[in-house]
């Protein structure tokens, strides 16, 4: 009796254990009515394109009207035909495995789980399979089947499975093998899909296709056995061969440097909260337009080959540069500093592997480009090129070109400089000495800047100067009329925010800026003269389409619109007569447009920042290593070099119909005074011979007529009135278009 009482205890016992673990692992009420699957975040283009994914595991959840139905009748054929009749368990399905798990002497547990046992597995439990663990799972079946519909249990289920490939969920699952949503998918594809659920591994259509079309179509059989089908759409299904739009789970998307941009401006913000990036399904709605950032990769992608052969034929590597170099690559330091080779040797050993050398020597002879494009207006990015390997089968470079590199700006920086001399009153048809001169720097040495071809003229006007990229007239101007701190004032003002050296080699660009702030900049010339933020992002949705963070245009009053347009209409001779003219002759482009070349000394940047009334890009060229630089102005100025990709870009731009660009002028402010000049800079009749139209901001025509830059000798203009581009004046009320051209 005693020991019958003692087995009863030890009985009762682990019965309790038993069932005090079984309830410890079970999930919680508030676990089963939120569950969190791991959700990919999604990054839009403005105009719709899912750019990219954030995730850790690729899911996007959809709700089961978005899943098609052939894709519901695939699944319930398959894993569970009573799946609607049951409550969670079906229970002579799980006597007939009790049965025969004990005949075969199985110690883990095979067979019997319903969708709803399945779904309450992949969610709340492990994966082993031994009784304890599927007694949990038949327990939380039965409350998920208390908690949710029968379609509700169906969408968490088609979207929580794994179907090979990275893709768990149905709508990653579509979107990686056929390129669609699962809306949309046929009857042959969701037998597919759900074909991978048996063995994800040996089932995946881009892996073993025989394999997957043998249990394809065993399933369209079971669902038209099931009823779900008719003999001849499943004779139709069967003969239907598997085609795939596959897309890899390292797929880096359409753009992948503006992609990484994202990432890394929303993940390190408290912006987001407690949000998470990888598992929280954000939606992230961007500026960015696919059909420019596509123009924009196929410009770059093909002036790179370009560039890149007339680069090769013409570098020759001096053998210091070599030895340079090898001493700072990785394994020359690994080979030294942990292998212990004396460095003499290691050198040796290094040149002597040609394969690797020349591997080395091949990398540091890459051409970089960088493109960035905003709307003028507001400072959306619309384009967003971060190097010369930027599509999403080749990107390879972490380093952003656009955002991260700062290389000097060359020319592209003098507007900065002219924009501060105009705003002095300063006009542009003052006429400077067009030779060198001679300053002493602080250490006592003297810089005596030079024209880039190397030649000098008399006396030439500020326009002139401008257009030509007279090195010699900007820094007497900067020397003699203004300083190195207002220079710095005006570029701050409008939107250069990188570190600026005092000195007066800034007015030739020597102090180093991002192509995105040097394209903020120019915007505000586009803008009339309001510099715009530039804006990647439009709004953060959470999972459920909630707003979590949205960003507004920031943007701020930076020069006097009257400034601003004088300064347009001298970047505009740029691309009219000045350096820049390929634009219209060699390219082209004859839509009303105005920029500045840039090359920096020994062409190691090439630059070109352009805009029109509507759009405005910015565009490098360059090496990552300084060292290595172009060979000849025929090729590597910025007319040359970054120009061609500006050009390309723009003109598919405004071939598009679905962007709606067009021609427009840009707005002239009514009190900008426009005055008939003949080829002295003095005034003349509007039908005089060679006449053209000098463009004056009330306090420049105001020292101009008073004599300050006609060598003391008034001028006398009589009673000026604004006047439009053809030099008449214009007049009051609406007839006076400020979108005149001039």
């Amino acid at each position: 009796m005693k020991i019958a009482g003692l087995f009863l205890l030890i009985v009762l016992g682990a019965g309790t254990v038993f069932g005090v673990n079984l309830i410890r692992g079970l999930p919680s009420l508030q676990d089963l009515e939120n569950p969190r699957p791991e959700l990919a975040s999604l990054v839009f283009s403005e105009d719709g394109v899912l750019l990219h994914k954030f995730f850790l595991k690729n899911r996007t959840f959809v709700p089961l009207k978005s899943i098609s139905r052939w894709t519901t009748s695939a699944l319930i054929a398959t894993e569970d035909v009573a799946f609607y009749d049951h409550w969670g368990v079906d229970v002579r399905r799980v006597v007939l495995a009790v049965g025969e798990n004990i005949i075969k002497g199985r110690t883990r547990w095979h067979g019997a789980s319903t969708i709803t046992q399945q779904l309450a597995k992949n969610l709340f439990l492990t994966q082993e399979r031994t009784m304890s663990r599927k007694a949990k799972e038949l327990i939380t079946a039965i409350q998920l089947e208390r908690t949710y519909t029968k379609n509700e249990i169906l969408a968490l289920y088609l979207n929580t499975v794994y179907f090979g490939s990275g893709a768990y969920g149905v709508e990653a699952a579509a979107m990686t093998y056929f390129g669609k949503p699962a809306s949309q998918l046929t009857i042959p594809e969701s037998a597919t899909l759900i074909a991978t659920l048996k063995n994800p591994t040996a089932y995946d259509p881009s892996k073993d296709p025989a394999s997957s079309f043998s249990r394809r179509n065993l399933i369209i059989s079971l669902m038209e056995k099931e009823g779900f089908i008719t003999h001849a759409q499943a004779l139709v299904a069967k003969k239907t061969p598997i085609v795939l739009h596959y897309t890899p789970i390292n797929h880096q998307g359409l753009a992948p440097y503006f992609t990484e941009y994202i990432r890394q401006t929303i993940k390190p913000t408290s912006l987001l909260e407690d949000v998470n990036v990888y598992r929280d399904g954000l939606t992230i709605q961007t500026t960015l337009d696919s059909r420019m950032q596509q123009y924009a990769q196929e410009a770059v992608a093909a002036q790179t080959v370009n560039l890149q052969a007339e680069f090769d034929r013409s570098w020759r590597w001096t053998e210091s540069l070599k030895t340079q170099l090898i001493r700072e690559s990785p394994r020359y330091k690994e080979m030294v500093n942990e292998d212990g080779v004396a460095p003499d040797v290691a050198l040796a050993r290094l040149r002597a592997d040609s394969a690797w050398l020349n591997n080395l020597l091949h990398e540091k002879t890459r051409i970089q480009v960088a493109l960035v494009a905003l709307d003028p207006t507001n400072g959306h990015v619309k384009a967003w090129v971060g190097g010369s390997n930027s599509g999403p089968d080749d990107y390879r470079y972490q380093f952003d070109h656009v955002w991260q590199a700062k290389r000097q700006p060359g020319s592209t920086f003098k507007p900065f400089v002219y924009t501060a001399a105009i705003d002095k009153g300063i006009p542009a048809n003052f006429r400077i000495l067009d030779q060198p001169l001679a300053l002493r720097n602080a250490n006592g040495t003297i810089w005596s800047p030079r024209n880039s071809e190397g030649q000098s003229g008399g006396m030439t006007t500020l326009r002139d100067a401008l257009a030509h990229s007279l090195n010699q007239v900007t820094v007497r101007l900067a020397y003699e009329y203004l300083s190195p701190t207002e220079i710095i004032s005006y570029a701050r003002r409008m939107g250069i925010s990188s570190p600026m050296q005092p000195n007066l080699s800034i007015a030739l660009g020597t102090s180093e800026v991002s192509p995105l702030e040097l394209a903020g900049a120019f915007s505000t010339f586009a803008n009339n003269g309001v510099w715009s933020e530039p804006l990647s992002i439009l709004k953060v949705l959470d999972k459920n389409g909630r707003a979590i963070a949205e960003h507004l245009p920031n943007s701020r009053f930076a020069i006097d619109p009257t400034t601003n347009y004088v300064m347009v209409s001298m970047l505009k001779d740029v691309v009219d007569r000045g350096t820049a003219v390929g634009l219209r002759a060699r390219y082209g482009f004859d839509i009303e447009a105005a920029g500045k070349t840039g090359t920096t000394q020994d062409m190691r940047d090439a630059w070109f920042a352009g805009f029109t009334p509507q759009l405005l890009a910015v565009v490098w060229t360059g090496f990552d290593d300084e060292r290595i630089h172009f060979t000849s102005m025929e090729y590597g100025q910025g007319a040359r070099a970054a120009m061609p990709v500006w050009a390309n870009f723009m003109k598919r731009c405004y071939a598009d119909p679905v962007l709606k660009l067009e021609n427009r002028y840009f707005q002239m402010p009514d009190n900008v005074i426009a005055v008939p000049m003949g080829n002295a800079s003095e005034p003349a009749d509007l039908f005089s011979r060679n006449v053209n139209v000098e463009y004056f901001t009330p306090k420049g025509l105001a020292r101009y007529q008073a004599g300050e830059f006609t060598g003391g000798r008034p001028v006398n203009l009589g009673a000026v009135a604004p006047r439009d581009s053809t030099g008449t004046p214009k007049t009051q009320g609406p007839a006076a278009s400020p979108d005149k051209n001039y």
